[in-house]
């Protein structure tokens, strides 16, 4: 009997605990649909207004600055010795001016040459002065019968032997005043033209080799003309026909990043390198300022298509349809602004990387998505967050 009542005491707990878990939500109220707040997701848009302005294509390259006009200067003959350099990198010089003295040694040898070889074209001169006078003699005791043949011809054969001794001789003298001549600009070094000093690449007392140095430079000092640049690149040729002489280039570098120096392309080479398929194009620089120097690396873009004063967007505004351009309109207001954009069709004209002119499909003024807009549609609800005007 115990085991009994025991058991039905067990199921009166167990019915009792059920009967509170699920009796104590009975009278709560059941959450609807209707009572969640659900946040309305807005995608963030920049935008820009469709302006008129210049629309360019064109074409970028790198490459390395150098002076239009630069020269090593050396010695004609390699194996003398630097006595002097008379000017420091940096400084100006003018056409003419002494730049390097060399060691005269050879020089001076070469000045007692032609001491000595003028000292045998006198002797020889001379010797030929007199065998003229002698001949003229001689011919004339020939035309009168006074003297034979035989003794005419001897004569008339001493006369043109030391007639071409006394040319071979002076032939002789004249290349050595020309070697002195090399060898005296071999020892005074000149500026050939006006410019700066940019290099020394010998010190005084060495021996001048003639090897190129580390840069690859073979000479004592270097001049350059700073207030003219150019830069040569190296053109695929698949740009190559878009280019010719006259065309506008945009000039950048890193010394310089907010400032853009004009240059115009001066030489296109009409061969393309056979193993790169590329051609050289160079382009002069003005350097007014001397701001660039010989070395620096550069970016240029060149100019190749002009659409001036056209209406346009940016090109990140384009969105296609149905292989179609279109772009997306809202109402101008001031951002931040919640809107839904509208989907135009435009017609373009030229595109480049950085806008599309439009030539029919919106006008002047109206705003236009320029990202977060390629899946966008008509019912999208968009958060304006800037505008660009």
């Amino acid at each position: 009997m115990l085991m009994k009542k025991s058991s039905k005491t067990m199921y009166l707990v167990c019915a009792a605990a059920i009967t509170v878990a699920f009796g104590g939500g009975c009278g709560k109220k059941k959450d609807t649909a209707s009572d969640v707040e659900v946040e309305k997701i807005l995608i963030p848009v920049r935008a820009a207004e469709a302006v008129n302005r210049d629309v360019t294509q064109s074409l970028n390259f790198s490459g390395n600055i150098d002076a239009f006009r630069r020269a090593a200067i050396a010695p004609a003959l390699a194996g003398s010795r630097v006595l002097r350099i008379h000017v420091d990198e940096g400084h100006s010089v003018s056409e003419g001016q002494l730049l390097a003295t060399m060691e005269d040694f050879q020089l001076q040898q070469s000045a007692a040459q032609i001491q000595q070889s003028n000292a045998q074209l006198a002797q020889l001169r001379a010797q030929l002065a007199q065998m003229e006078a002698d001949f003229k003699r001689i011919s004339t005791l020939h035309s009168r019968g006074s003297m034979t043949q035989q003794q005419f011809d001897q004569a008339k054969a001493g006369y043109e032997a030391l007639q071409a001794g006394y040319d071979a001789a002076k032939a002789g003298n004249d290349a050595a005043k020309a070697g002195y001549s090399l060898l005296q600009k071999s020892v005074q070094l000149r500026a050939p033209f006006s410019g700066t000093v940019i290099g020394r690449y010998v010190n005084e007392g060495e021996l001048y080799t003639g090897a190129p140095g580390a840069d690859g430079i073979s000479g004592v000092v270097a001049i350059a003309q700073l207030g003219r640049m150019k830069i040569e690149v190296m053109v695929p040729e698949q740009d190559f026909v878009h280019l010719r002489p006259g065309q506008i280039a945009h000039v950048r570098t890193e010394a310089y990043p907010d400032t853009v120096f004009e240059g115009t392309i001066f030489t296109v080479n009409a061969a393309l390198n056979r193993m790169s398929r590329t051609a050289r194009v160079a382009i002069d620089i003005k350097n007014d300022k001397q701001l660039l120097k010989p070395g620096m690396f550069a970016k240029v873009e060149i100019v190749t298509t002009t659409r001036p004063n056209v209406l346009a967007v940016p090109a990140g505004a384009i969105v296609m349809r149905d292989e179609k351009p279109h772009v997306f309109t809202v109402q101008s207001n001031t951002a931040p602004y919640i809107t839904k954009p509208t989907l135009v069709k435009v017609e373009t004209g030229l595109v480049t990387d950085r806008f599309a002119q439009i030539l029919s499909g919106i006008d002047e003024g109206t705003i236009v998505l320029t990202d977060n807009n390629v899946s966008l549609s008509n019912n999208t609800d968009i958060r304006v967050i800037a505008i660009e005007r």
